[in-house]
């Protein structure tokens, strides 16, 4: 696999967030992420790129949801780009590959639903750090 995968570009080309008025039965938050499509982007620069389209969703029950799709261009190697494609088209994406988008996906998009839920006064889909106080020895 890859030496060097760099992300070089990342955008969102939805975000949608909706709060229903009131919560029934349990919440129970799911997150989700999806892979939509992996080609190779044309680019002027020397290095390859792939193209990553994605949706990044969190489900909040009857309390509303977060879905966010997007894109984002990594550079790296020929042999990468080509396994990538190659594994994408026949359902057998590299491990290593597959854990990098994940990871990238999962980044960027938290941080972003994170401020659409909090505008919108949804919970956090993820643990945030809190402070505690300590006992001094």
């Amino acid at each position: 696999m890859a030496q060097e995968i760099k992300l070089v570009g990342f955008k969102y080309t939805k975000l949608n967030v909706e709060r229903n008025e009131e919560e029934k039965g349990e919440l129970k938050i799911t997150p989700n992420i999806n892979i939509n499509s992996i080609d190779k982007f044309k680019s002027e620069s020397k290095q390859e790129v792939l193209e990553i389209k994605f949706t990044f969703g969190i489900d909040y029950s009857s309390l509303g949801k977060v879905e966010l799709s997007g894109r984002m261009l990594l550079a790296t190697d020929s042999k990468t780009v080509r396994e990538a494609i190659d594994g994408w088209k026949n359902k057998k994406l590299d491990n290593n590959i597959n854990l990098i988008i994940l990871n990238v996906i999962m980044q960027k998009a938290s941080i972003k639903a994170l401020e659409l839920e909090e505008e919108m006064n949804l919970p956090p889909h993820v643990q945030l750090p809190r402070l505690q106080i300590g006992k001094k020895e």
